[in-house]
């Protein structure tokens, strides 16, 4: 795993962060282990300050669970420490109760601070326990946040040994003053509150008594039943519409033996599913090879309503299982879905599954989100809060995940639709955030406003909302939409740079100089190292006619990291294309251009016209002009970028060096 980058314009360290995350996530989503499957150990201090003995077998802690995080606590209030361990796997929790015989003697301390020099808990301070006979003391430091993501208890547990007697307690104030505490015994619970001097013994709290059991994991089986949570959208089948009845989806081939046992016992007695209203679909996943399915279906009487499944469809089934489950197993065959008639999905059944089974799994359909999540579970428990219900942005991850874009926004206005997609008023707004975000990266820029007109709807003072529906107005040619926009979202967020950076980028394509000044200028003055402020400040001064200032902004950036590519194509034109003689600077403009291209391997259309721009301005039209036509060839024609090739190509024909008329000569 990739350490954390420090700087956010060190391109190649985040990269490898990211792909690093995404590595480990696929481990997970896989069921595989973070550390290769490393056993849990303990290991005993042999007492010589040198040696420690593995007793992970004697004390039971060799148990197979991926464990992940510990806290530390007296849970029976015996004078020893118990553990309380998480895991990734199942059990998801365990309770290790420390029953070794000791005479040895205990103390255990809970601090209180006084909310205002020290923070209630105490959190930050130093203990110090004095014992009688001994000449230094035993020291602890309270701390919150232990171990992997937990926290133990707060009570700080010493051991003594074999001394009871307790000549005083001092503890250091994380405020930073020391405070004596007297009356404290060995063997006992006491409370030091600041500013008492006194140990106060706890009062003795009633105990919570967990029996120890067995924890029996199932039989290892590729089959599998699950009942989903209240809200999931099966993604539409093809053409096939499902609507009166419920439908059971069976995905199948004709080359699968068990798909063949199963479709043929269903279609025994094939009335039983009309008298519980239940439709079979037989969706096939054998692709170009029709013939067959429909003979074998012919032969059992053709029972069951039929669909050839294409890719996208199988792909889609397969990331809502997927996503249901949190784990990335291919779907196999058979797979059915059991759906409601309204498209909300109820089981899924990897693997043959009864009719039986079937018909009593319809009544899902009734039942309360508490009830369906009991009846879902494959064993007894006690839940600790209400049922969260579907969220169709995880089958939308999914298929954004596989590159199937397109599927995933079609998935995703599905569900979207469904009377059953539940979810806080946070939940919504993020899901219509989400089909505006996929929508704009589409190029669909006028189909992404209305959710993300939705989304501020339900989210009115969500930057990322405001900031986006900005984009997108300003994208589709309304600009007073946009920057009115950025103008709510700066009163609802003052001062914040994003906001004033994305106002300034609006305010100079909208022609607005003065006022992208103005908040450009804030920004930076906020944030003075801030890449992209300084970057579009330096454009707004470029077209204010402060050319000079641009440059040595330019410069600056560079200065402080030459891997800023874009940074140095944009000082690369200007010192090529800028229309006042006095600013331009040929060879250094060609010089910055060949770096580029050489960076990039020639591969970045962006830094090879700007290369061509740097031959043009040293009058080496016929190299330009061939570098330009090879370009064109290769961008779309009504592309900003193509129509910007166009346009310079057009100068190179006429042996004039391209100008940006954008800019204005030095005031």
């Amino acid at each position: 795993m990739s350490q954390s980058p420090l700087d956010a314009t060190e391109l190649s360290g985040l990269n490898s962060y990211k792909q690093g995350w995404k590595a480990l996530n696929r481990l997970l989503h896989e069921n595989n282990s973070f550390s290769g499957r490393e056993t849990n150990n303990a290991f005993l201090n042999c007492g010589d300050g040198a040696r420690f003995a593995d007793v992970s077998t004697a004390i039971g802690w060799d148990f197979a669970d991926d464990a992940r995080a510990i806290g530390r606590i007296d849970w029976d209030q015996d004078g020893d420490l118990d553990l309380w361990v998480s895991n990734r796997t199942a059990p998801r929790i365990r309770l290790l109760k420390n029953q070794l015989q000791s005479e040895a003697s205990f103390l255990s301390l809970h601090l209180g601070g006084n909310g205002k020099s020290t923070n209630r808990d105490g959190i930050g301070s130093r203990v110090e326990v004095h014992l009688k006979g001994l000449k230094n003391p035993l020291i602890q430091t309270l701390h919150a946040g232990q171990s992997f993501l937990s926290q133990s208890s707060r009570w700080m547990h010493f051991g003594l040994g074999e001394n009871t007697e307790i000549n005083h307690l001092i503890v250091h104030w994380a405020g930073g003053q020391a405070e004596t505490f007297t009356g404290a015994t060995g063997n006992g619970f006491f409370h030091l509150f600041q500013g008492s001097g006194k140990a106060i013994p706890r009062e003795k709290p009633s105990k919570i008594s967990l029996e120890p059991s067995q924890h029996l994991l199932p039989t290892a089986s590729p089959l599998a039943r699950i009942i989903a949570p209240l809200g999931h959208a099966v993604p539409p089948i093809n053409d096939y519409t499902i609507k009166d009845s419920t439908t059971l989806i069976a995905l199948w081939s004709h080359r699968c033996p068990h798909c063949i046992r199963e479709l043929t016992s269903w279609s025994e007695n094939s009335e039983e599913w009309s008298r519980n209203n239940i439709k079979i679909l037989a969706l096939s996943a054998d692709l170009d090879e029709r013939e067959p399915c429909e003979a074998f279906l012919k032969k059992l009487g053709n029972p069951f309503d039929f669909v050839m499944a294409d890719r996208g469809t199988v792909e889609s089934l397969d990331a809502l299982q997927s996503s249901l489950v949190d784990l990335w197993i291919p779907v196999p065959v058979p797979t059915s879905f059991l759906v409601s008639e309204e498209g909300e999905l109820l089981a899924i059944y990897r693997g043959p599954v009864s009719r039986e089974q079937v018909i009593a799994d319809s009544a899902i359909i009734s039942m309360t989100p508490k009830e369906r999540r009991q009846y879902g579970s494959p064993f007894k428990g006690q839940w600790v809060g209400d049922p969260s219900p579907g969220n169709p942005r995880r089958t939308t991850d999914q298929l954004v995940e596989r590159a199937q874009r397109d599927a995933a926004i079609s998935y995703l206005q599905y569900a979207l639709s469904k009377p059953f997609n539940a979810g806080s008023e946070f939940d919504k707004g993020d899901n219509q955030l989400l089909l505006g975000q996929l929508l704009g990266r589409s190029g669909r820029i006028i189909e992404a406003i209305p959710p993300l007109k939705k989304a501020r709807g339900y989210l009115p003072d969500d930057i990322r909302v405001l900031r986006l529906l900005a984009t997108g107005y300003f994208e589709s040619g309304a600009s007073p939409d946009a920057l009115a926009v950025l103008e709510d979202a700066r009163k609802r967020h003052p001062g914040n740079l994003d906001l004033l950076v994305d106002s300034g980028k609006m305010a100079i394509a909208n022609g607005q100089v003065t006022e992208a000044l103005e908040f450009l200028e804030g920004a930076q003055q906020e944030a003075p190292g801030r890449v992209d402020t300084r970057f579009h400040l330096a454009d707004a001064l470029l077209r204010a006619g402060k050319p000079q200032k641009a440059i040595a902004l330019y410069k600056g950036l560079l200065g402080s990291n030459p891997r800023i590519l874009e940074v140095a194509d944009q000082l690369a034109r200007v010192l090529s294309t800028h229309p006042d003689d006095s600013i331009r600077s040929p060879r250094e403009a060609l010089a910055l251009a060949t770096r580029l291209c050489k960076i990039t391997k020639n591969k970045n259309i962006n830094h090879l016209l700007t290369y061509a721009l740097a031959k043009a301005n040293l009058e080496e039209f016929a190299e330009a002009e061939k570098l330009l036509n090879q370009l064109k060839n290769a961008t779309h024609a009504n592309s900003s970028l193509g129509l910007e090739i166009s346009s310079a190509l057009k100068s190179v024909v006429l042996k004039k060096a391209v100008r940006n008329a954008l800019w204005k000569s030095s005031n």
